[in-house]
């Protein structure tokens, strides 16, 4: 009996160590966002980028003047997400995320408004296919992480950039900062950019040091470079201060410059062409005047894209932290447009109307310097300041963006936050906005925005 019993023990301990082994958790978190705002020289909210909020920069739309409405994602984007971990000994876990955006206005998942979403009926929209028609269009990646090698992630994730954007932008909200709100400056020229579908990612940190490479490959047959994106990001971290510096550079890059939308028109021969206003004899014969919204029809711009970012923070005082930075992003022709133009649809699954390769090679000048001050360990304020300036090359003339934002967040809890946002911007050159026919305005330009925004976020 006593044997028996030793034998049970033993058993007992081996099961409970092997438990202990493999020990893991699941994490359901998520993120609640919502407000209402007011803006100068707006179009319709319902049509800007996160749905029925608007944009730093919403200029055209078939109505324009000043607007006011409710606001989703003023500071951050509504979100919810599962993530965890499996022990599997020795320093060596297994990671996942899996993370999703939507809009607190609607329930519906994040779009950028594009035509047959509900939220916009413009022929002409820009936007950003990373959040288009994906479940986890914020993360969906599995990996392995080790206390002495490091992190190795394979999957949907962030692009360096915008990882590295929110701990050194001085007013860190959506719908007041430019490179908070536009996937061009997190992604490094381009928007699509933000985010990189199938993207294996390297991180370690060492004595305050730490080190990103990501590679994603095209999967194009016959040519390895073709869609490819790499990055690699370098910094040091330490109680008062902080440096960064990335580089990054996509191969054949896509942008959304527009869309034709409707439910098509079958021709004679059963072939559906969308955006016609009347049955048409070939797909030749298809016009440009849509018919309603249905199926998107997206036009997509071709580029290579190369980015430097470097980012700094101090903390003068106790209660006051500098934050600066600066970008350079490089637009050139894509090297194998041969090889994308006749492809029907993009892996997020939207039909293309047309492909068109940049031809022209010009680059972005981004520059940002602000501040937060601890007022009390509840009430935080913050300002800054931000430089976009377009140079000319060929057809692509030049222009420059500018914005002041200020904010104040009171802390109800660590969960919960109220906050106020003020933010304003001035363009010249090619960044002024003509109207369009239809208008209130129509004929005349836009040069500046007035954004006034109030609103509450909630993390669980």
């Amino acid at each position: 009996m006593k044997k028996l019993n030793k034998f049970a023990l033993a058993a007992s301990f081996l099961c409970a160590a092997g438990v202990a082994k493999a020990q893991s958790s699941v994490t359901v978190y998520g993120l609640l966002d919502v407000g209402m705002v007011a803006q100068t020289n707006a179009g319709n909210l319902n049509a800007s980028t996160w749905g029925n909020s608007g944009s730093p920069i919403n200029y055209p739309g078939v109505k324009n003047g000043n607007v006011f409405g409710f606001m989703t994602g003023g500071e951050s984007q509504s979100r919810l997400g599962f993530k965890g971990s499996e022990d599997l000994g020795g320093g060596t876990k297994t990671i996942f995320l899996l993370e999703q955006g939507f809009s607190a206005a609607t329930g519906a998942s994040a779009s950028n408004g594009m035509a047959g979403n509900g939220s916009s009926t413009s022929a002409a929209q820009g936007g950003d296919n990373a959040l288009q028609g994906m479940l986890f269009g914020r993360g969906a990646y599995a990996g392995l992480s080790n206390e002495q090698y490091g992190t190795l992630t394979l999957g949907r994730q962030q692009g360096l950039m915008l990882q590295n954007i929110g701990s050194y932008n001085p007013v860190n909200a959506q719908m007041f900062s430019p490179i908070a709100f536009s996937g061009t400056y997190g992604g490094g020229g381009y928007t699509d950019n933000a985010y990189v579908s199938g993207a294996i990612q390297y991180a370690k940190k060492y004595n305050g040091f730490n080190l990103k490479a990501m590679y994603a490959p095209g999967g194009v047959a016959g040519n390895n470079s073709a869609g490819t994106t790499s990055g690699f990001q370098l910094g040091y971290e330490e109680a008062k201060w902080g440096v960064q510096a990335i580089a990054t550079h996509t191969t054949d890059a896509t942008k959304l410059t527009g869309i034709t939308y409707g439910t098509g028109l079958s021709t004679s021969g059963g072939t559906v062409v969308p955006g016609n206003a009347s049955p048409a004899t070939s797909t030749s014969a298809a016009s440009t005047i849509p018919t309603t919204a249905g199926t998107n029809q997206i036009l997509v711009t071709l580029a290579n894209t190369s980015a430097l970012q470097l980012t700094s923070k101090f903390q003068a005082t106790d209660k006051l932290i500098l934050k600066a930075g600066y970008e350079r992003m490089f637009i050139g022709t894509p090297s194998n447009f041969q090889m994308y133009s006749g492809l029907p649809v993009l892996p997020s699954g939207f039909s293309i109307a047309s492909w068109t390769p940049n031809r022209n090679n010009y680059s972005i000048n981004v520059y940002w310097v602000g501040a937060n001050y601890n007022f009390t360990q509840s009430l935080i304020g913050s300002i800054g300041y931000y430089y976009a300036g377009t140079q000319q090359s060929g057809t692509q003339l030049s222009g420059v963006q500018q914005f002041q934002s200020a904010m104040l967040d009171y802390y109800m809890s660590k969960r919960t936050n109220l906050y106020l946002g003020i933010g304003n911007v001035n363009t010249s050159g090619s960044n002024v906005q003509p109207l369009p026919a239809g208008s209130m305005l129509s004929g005349k330009t836009v040069s500046t925005q007035q954004t006034y925004g109030v609103g509450m976020r909630h993390t669980f």
